[in-house]
């Protein structure tokens, strides 16, 4: 048992890198605008394209990420936003011109929105359910902790190295040590038991869960999957025309007002 939870714990701590990642990105440019602006050239319109950029990237990201996700896997599909994220910090620490640095900060946004969305979804898939809300709240808390971590390596950089015309290009590199190490983790870590079983693959699905549960709790909640996957199959899919019901609205209005109370404190 000490075996399975020793991994379960080291798959968490691997896949929410991708949050870490979310984080540092988002509040990076906090610092790194100013040196950038002088050393590229930039004026107030293109500061604002290059610090919005990645937010929109992020919103197409969130967007795509899930049927993405949905398609190829969580964990190929967290691959896939690993090597995004480490060739579009590789360019924007590189970038020439402005137009190079809005094109990055653009295709870092679809990492960032992606991984908003498939690692909540892989970790929740992953995580046994009466442990499921804690485990999924710590990719909250590597978002959060990327951004401190962030105001923390631009403070550091900009006391030390305040006179180098480079410095926002350190700034930003450093996002590329979580990238090689959320890759090489998930090399290691498996699908995700829910999705193979969606996928009809449901012996590779026992052999997941039977590195992360006991033995005969994995056998039982491969049946619980079996059940509810069966009964998703099934369900009609939701569209714009059940927001005609109340109920349905006032989730989505709530969650909606959440976010934005989330984004206008200005911690981004």
């Amino acid at each position: 048992m000490g075996n399975q939870k020793s991994f379960l714990r080291t798959i968490i701590l691997v896949s929410t890198f991708g949050g870490l990642l979310f984080g540092y990105d988002t509040g990076v440019i906090n610092g790194a605008l100013p040196y950038m602006s002088e050393a590229l050239g930039l004026n107030s319109l293109t500061e604002g394209l290059v610090a919005s950029s990645l937010l929109f990237g992020a919103a197409l990201g969130a967007v795509f990420g899930g049927r993405l996700a949905d398609y190829n896997g969580r964990r190929k599909s967290i691959l896939f936003l690993a090597v995004l994220f480490f060739i579009s910090t590789l360019g924007c620490t590189l970038a020439p011109n402005v137009e190079v640095m809005i094109l990055c900060r653009f295709l870092l946004g679809l990492a960032v929105g992606g991984a908003s969305v498939t690692v909540p979804t892989f970790l929740a898939e992953m995580s046994p359910a009466e442990s499921r809300g804690r485990m999924v709240t710590q990719n909250e808390l590597m978002i959060v902790s990327g951004q401190l971590l962030a105001f923390v390596f631009n403070a550091i950089l900009g006391n030390t190295m305040g006179d180098n015309s480079h410095i926002w290009r350190y700034m930003l590199a450093i996002a590329a040590l979580p990238a090689i190490f959320l890759f090489f983790g998930m090399i290691r870590v498996p699908e995700s038991p829910r999705w193979l079983v969606a996928k009809g693959k449901n012996a590779e699905a026992l052999k997941v869960l039977q590195k992360i549960r006991e033995e005969k709790r994995a056998k039982s909640e491969l049946i619980e999957i079996q059940a509810a996957s069966a009964q998703e199959e099934g369900m009609k899919k939701a569209t714009f025309k059940d927001l005609n019901v109340p109920w349905v609205r006032r989730i989505v209005f709530l969650g909606i007002g959440i976010a934005i109370v989330q984004q206008i404190t200005g911690v981004n």
